[in-house]
């Protein structure tokens, strides 16, 4: 939700209101942290993949959260001549796991991208964040390949 009308910014009651909403709402959030809110997060992630036919899926659904060493991934990319990818999964899912990266880490890395996109307020930062998350949907893809071939 946007605070900020065509003519300019808002003031007065309104602005007052929605920002104390906002801010009660972020307080709730700190008091009263959901259980398990990576799982709920990866879950409605995963689901937005899955329902994209046009995307790999996976052959196992285990798959999806199966960790793998980050260093080694990061090694194997380079050695394939994929250093976009490589690049993408030195950092994402690091507030996960620092030193093991799953699937699951990066299709919720590039569905948080894709909610950055909606709150980035220039067009350089808005195309930054979607070169970003293509590059982190093409190496979900690999990923993807390579579990599905057992190389993951």
């Amino acid at each position: 939700m946007s605070v900020m009308p065509v003519d300019g910014p808002r003031s007065g009651e309104g602005a007052l209101m929605i920002r104390a909403i906002e801010s009660q709402r972020a307080q709730d959030l700190r008091s009263n942290p959901v259980e398990g809110e990576w799982e709920t997060e990866g879950d409605s992630a995963r689901e937005r993949w899955e329902a994209q036919p046009w995307r790999r899926q996976l052959q196992d659904p285990r798959d999806h959260e199966h960790r793998v060493a980050r260093p080694a991934l990061v090694e194997s990319l380079l050695a394939e001549g994929f250093a976009v990818e490589a690049d993408v999964a030195r950092f994402a899912g690091m507030l996960e796991d620092r030193g093991a990266l799953s699937i699951g880490q990066v299709v919720r890395f590039a569905d948080g991208l894709r909610v950055r996109m909606a709150q980035a307020t220039t067009d350089d930062e808005v195309l930054q964040l979607a070169y970003l998350r293509r590059n982190a949907e093409e190496l979900a893809e690999r990923m993807i390949d390579w579990a599905n071939a057992g190389r993951l």
